[in-house]
C-alpha cells in the first residue's frame, strides 16, 4: 500500500517539478490529494501518474524546463506564458510576439488548468492572463499563485474584456500587476518585454 501513496517530494520527482509546484497544483485542484493529521500532503501514485500523462499529452511545444531552473540572463529569451481560451487570440499572441525579433520563448495555455501546469514547468518571467475562462478562471489562477507566493517572481499582465473595477471586486491586485482591457495592446507587451531584458 505504501508504494501507492506519494509525499509531495516524491510526487514532485515523478512530475519533474518542485515540491512547491505540487502544492500549487494541489491548492488549485489540479492534483487530488489529502492532508495527514500532521498537515503533510499525500497523493495517490495513480493520480500523480495521470497528471504526468496529461502534461505530456498537453504539451504545446518543446519546453521541458524544470521549475527549479535558474532564470535566463543576458540575451537569453524572456519566458512568456500566455493563458487565453480564445484560440484565435492565442495564435495572434504567438505570431505577434515571435515576430518582434526579440529573444522570447512563448508558451500558450488555453485555460487556467493548463496555465498553472505550465507555471510549474516553464517558470515564466512574464505571465499574460485572461480572466474569463472555463474550468479554472483567471481569478483562481491568481489566488493559487498568491497562496504559493509565486507572483513575486514574475511580471503579471491581466488582459481581459472585464473592467478593472470588476476584476478588483474579486481579487486584490498588487502594484506590480499591469491591468489592461482588450483589445490586446501589443505595444505595451513589447515595452514590458524590453524592460525585462534591460533590467537583467
Amino acid at each position: 500500500m505504501k508504494d501507492q501513496i506519494c509525499t509531495s517530494r516524491k510526487a514532485a520527482e515523478l512530475l519533474g517539478v518542485t515540491p512547491r509546484t505540487v502544492q500549487l497544483w494541489a491548492d488549485a485542484g489540479i492534483l487530488d490529494g489529502w492532508k495527514t493529521p500532521g498537515g503533510h500532503r499525500r497523493f495517490s501514485t495513480a493520480s500523480v501518474m495521470k497528471l504526468a500523462d496529461d502534461i505530456v499529452n498537453g504539451q504545446h511545444g518543446s519546453h521541458d524546463v524544470p521549475a527549479s531552473s535558474a532564470r535566463p540572463r543576458g540575451a537569453e529569451p524572456v519566458r512568456i506564458l500566455v493563458v487565453e481560451d480564445d484560440k484565435t487570440l492565442t495564435r495572434l499572441y504567438d505570431l505577434t510576439l515571435n515576430s518582434w525579433g526579440l529573444p522570447v520563448e512563448v508558451i500558450l495555455a488555453n485555460d487556467g488548468y493548463q496555465g498553472l501546469i505550465e507555471v510549474g514547468r516553464f517558470n515564466p518571467e512574464l505571465l499574460i492572463l485572461d480572466m474569463q475562462m472555463p474550468n479554472i478562471d483567471g481569478f483562481s489562477v491568481i489566488e493559487a499563485l498568491k497562496k504559493q507566493k509565486l507572483l513575486k517572481g514574475m511580471h503579471l499582465m491581466i488582459i481581459t474584456a472585464l473592467t478593472e473595477r470588476e476584476v478588483k471586486e474579486k481579487v486584490s491586485l498588487g502594484p506590480d500587476v499591469t491591468f489592461i482591457q482588450k483589445p490586446i495592446p501589443f505595444l505595451k507587451i513589447r515595452n514590458k518585454v524590453e524592460s525585462i531584458l534591460v533590467s537583467r
